[in-house]
């Protein structure tokens, strides 16, 4: 039983990464296996050290147009809410539970309604004109309204977190609309994250070094993200 159990497991296992090609399933886990052992060996703390590897995860599924990166991206919004919550970071929390969450619930619905039933992939969008302009509108308004956010709650680095959660923002819509573009503008955020904390790492500050390292993942997951998606 015990064998026939093993057997399962791994049959399943089989299944799961059916679809996965060697660089995929390299990525996947040598970055969460970095992640994890950054966080445990620098003592983070149980949702620091969860949180990136979660959002790795996330990232890399929905690089791969699977609705199980939508699914996950649920669970990483609301626990990424609680531990900005626990740090003081009350702008975060904000656009995280009211923004970003119910963002990627809605890419659970239109990505589960655009599946495609052979490769279990998401199918491809183009973005029309009209949207385009109505987003660079809508993006202008958010700016300002979430620089007047980020300010009441005293945010470090005022302008440059304005830019990147106006990109994450931005790129997250596209992910629900089913864009290729969505990993064009993650892409930017992920070189944005990487110089605010990259710098204070390379300064000395050891405990940014996991943020820092899951920038560096992210960033390759998206120009793979874009590189897969433009295939389609």
């Amino acid at each position: 039983k015990p064998l026939t159990k093993y057997k399962r497991k791994v049959n399943i296992m089989k299944k799961y990464f059916k679809c996965w090609n060697k660089f995929e399933v390299t990525l996947l886990v040598t970055g969460i296996l970095i992640l994890l052992s950054i966080g445990i060996y620098l003592d983070c703390g149980l949702l620091p050290t969860i949180v990136p590897v979660i959002g790795f995860f996330s990232a890399l599924h929905q690089a791969k147009g699977l609705v199980i990166g939508q699914i996950v991206g649920v669970l990483m919004a609301i626990l990424y809410s609680i531990m900005s919550y626990s740090n003081n970071y009350y702008g975060e929390v904000i656009v995280y539970l009211f923004v970003i969450l119910p963002l990627y619930i809605s890419g659970i619905y239109t990505w589960l309604k655009n599946k495609d039933k052979k490769s279990s992939k998401v199918k491809q969008n183009k973005i029309k004109q009209k949207e385009w302009y109505i987003l660079s509108i809508t993006n202008i308004i958010l700016f300002i309204g979430l620089y007047n956010l980020l300010k009441y709650f005293n945010t470090n680095n005022l302008l440059v977190s304005t830019i990147s959660m106006n990109i994450n923002l931005t790129a997250t819509y596209l992910l629900v609309r089913r864009s290729k573009y969505s990993f064009l503008f993650y892409l930017i955020n992920a070189f944005i994250l990487l110089i605010l904390w990259g710098i204070p790492t390379f300064k000395g500050n050891i405990m940014y070094l996991p943020m820092t390292l899951n920038a560096i993942l992210l960033l390759i997951n998206n120009i793979y993200g874009l590189y897969s998606w433009s295939k389609k």
